[in-house]
């Protein structure tokens, strides 16, 4: 992939850093002096910004239900999730460290992945049931199982070890472990004050209907759109393609073709069956046939099976899901003959 690099700027902020002993980053202290917050900004770090947990912010955090997250990886690529959980969910070890549970979610690990490769977490408690106050806490992170986190300290919380023994859906999978580095608060004057209501909490389920999972109707979008469009199917067919060229049973049926017009009946096959072109009434009435079709009317069904077998292997290095795998597949496996 190419990367594209714009001119540097003229008034670009200097590459070394300043030694100050000022809270935050060198980009807002340039902005502050910009735009004419300096003084504004030095009020608050003076008055609101710690380098650790203040009693009443440990107070404040033991009842907390909702959490969000912040964190990039190696590149800088930024990721935002939140966590929730009962009143304290969240537990603070001491002056500086704190822990919440990871419980089983989705399987992407996204943010646990992020952390592994940049340790740096940017949080925020929101209190929308009473004080509407929220603290920022930033700092570093690191994923922590139970018997390390039994190993860190003994006195831990006698909650977090109750947690640790709990058998179930309810057990925490893993731990993350942050240090604290700034904590201050978010002002009370826009977070909006909620009224909380009952809802009954399934945890661990994997039912979609209960988790609401296609709430943003995203099976209605065409695979061809969830794939990611015409560069997902360019490197799929470039695979199949050289799978095809390279088997040697298959030569003599693709000797006579041109290798542009091999590239563009298998791209049209796969833009047909992933819904490029629209909707299921679109669809050949005949796969099996109509991927025939894409290579040779005179091909046989035992060289179209190996050929299939390609197209399956092509999709499957290219992480295309796996049930959609099995579906086309399951098409044309089918003969139709209506």
């Amino acid at each position: 992939m190419f990367r594209l690099f714009k001119t540097k700027p003229k008034n670009t902020l200097r590459t070394t850093a300043p030694v100050t002993l000022l809270p935050g980053s060198q980009g807002e202290h340039y902005l502050q002096l910009k735009y004419g917050t300096t003084q504004r900004a030095l009020r608050f770090y003076d008055k609101q910004v710690l380098k650790y947990l203040s009693p009443v912010m440990k107070e404040f955090i033991a009842r907390q239900e909702v959490l969000f997250i912040a964190t990039s990886d190696k590149h800088g690529e930024c990721d935002c999730s939140f966590r929730f959980g009962k009143p304290g969910f969240v537990r603070v070890l001491d002056d500086n460290y704190l822990v919440y549970p990871e419980y089983r979610g989705n399987g992407v690990l996204a943010s646990q992945g992020n952390i592994i490769e940049n340790p740096h977490i940017g949080m925020i408690f929101v209190d929308f049931f009473a004080s509407t106050v929220g603290l920022h806490v930033n700092g570093k992170a690191k994923i922590v199982e139970h018997d390390d986190l039994l190993k860190f300290r003994r006195d831990l919380p006698k909650n977090v070890i109750n947690e640790i023994n709990t058998e179930g859906k309810h057990r925490p999978e893993r731990w993350i472990m942050v240090e604290v580095e700034e904590a201050y608060i978010h002002c009370s004057k826009h977070i909006p004050l909620l009224e909380k209501a009952d809802k009954n909490i399934t945890w661990g389920t994997d039912d979609d209907g209960l988790k609401r999972s296609d709430f943003f109707a995203l099976q209605d979008i065409p695979l061809y759109q969830r794939l990611g469009g015409e560069p997902a199917i360019q490197a799929i067919t470039e695979s199949v393609v050289r799978k095809l060229l390279l088997d040697a049973k298959l030569s003599p049926f693709l000797d006579a073709l041109n290798l542009q017009t091999l590239l563009d009946q298998q791209r049209h096959f796969l833009k047909t069956v992933f819904g490029a072109y629209g909707t299921d009434q679109n669809q050949p009435k005949d796969l099996r046939e109509f991927y025939r079709k894409q290579i040779t009317p005179h091909l046989s069904d035992i060289y179209l099976n190996t050929a299939l077998w390609h197209l399956k292997n092509a999709l499957i290095e290219l992480n295309v899901p796996e049930h959609e795998i099995a579906k086309l597949l399951a098409n044309l496996a089918r003969k139709d003959h209506d």
